[in-house]
């Protein structure tokens, strides 16, 4: 990975979520037509997240460069049929927010708000160079919405 450190990866990384979609912000013109892209910038660092939504089933790709050059990219595909975009909205951006540090990535998150239970479960504990696992919420015990990921180091 040359000279891209791992730890200023994965805290740019985080803050760059909770201050896009987490925050409401970062809105720019998408380069795909009828896509929605959010973009967080911070000295040589830029973060891209490019997804598709319709019928509550999105799909999306979150790429992390520096110096221009893309080092980390992540995608993720997800549904929220059974919740509204308020519920989803809430519940996930304090997930972001509250827990930025640890959701999409390689640890085991859980918590409660009111009857929502949110958990995010990794496929593998390796570190930044390779992340997987699935996002989940459930309310009064039934699942309403799940978020697939997968990604890694690029560069």
């Amino acid at each position: 990975m040359g000279s891209v450190n791992k730890k200023k990866l994965v805290t740019f990384l985080t803050g760059a979520r909770a201050n896009t979609y987490a925050a409401g912000k970062g809105k720019v013109k998408p380069v795909f037509p009828g896509s929605t892209q959010l973009e967080y910038k911070e000295g040589d660092w830029l973060y891209r997240d490019i997804y598709n939504l319709g019928n509550k089933i999105f799909v999306g790709l979150e790429t992390v460069y520096f110096k221009g050059k893309p080092v980390w990219s992540m995608c993720y595909y997800g549904d929220f049929k059974k919740m509204t975009e308020k519920e989803i909205d809430e519940i996930l951006r304090e997930a972001l927010i509250k827990y930025k540090d640890k959701v999409r990535l390689w640890y085991q998150v859980e918590w409660k708000n009111k009857n929502f239970k949110y958990i995010c479960t990794p496929d593998s504990r390796e570190g930044i160079e390779e992340v997987s696992g699935l996002e989940e919420i459930y309310k009064d015990r039934e699942k309403v919405y799940y978020l697939y990921y997968a990604g890694g180091l690029i560069g």
